[in-house]
């Protein structure tokens, strides 16, 4: 299991290093009337047209999820979040 705030800085040095700007969504960002786990982050290049990433994490499950929507890959997405799985699983083993 890994803890939020250590996927978070790793997630931020990745973000870091290929000009991109980590953004904590939902639960992370705010508030909700519900309960839940969930941990959701996206990762987008600071260049206009570079696209998103997306970063979920489910700790009761061990989960972690890295996609691209196909709306929002951009020139950079699509590829970069090859690379942040790649190194996610050396880091945390595997994942989805």
């Amino acid at each position: 299991m890994i803890g939020q705030l250590e996927l978070q800085k790793k997630l931020g040095t990745w973000s870091k290093r290929h000009d991109a700007e980590l953004k904590p969504m939902g639960r992370l960002a705010r508030d909700y009337k519900t309960l839940g786990e969930s941990m959701h982050w996206h990762i987008t290049g600071r260049a206009k047209g570079m696209g998103t990433v997306e970063v979920s994490y489910l700790p009761s499950m061990g989960r972690l999820t890295v996609l691209v929507h196909d709306n929002r890959r951009g020139f950079w997405a699509g590829e970069a979040y090859e690379n942040l799985a790649k190194e996610m699983k050396r880091l945390f083993g595997r994942f989805n």
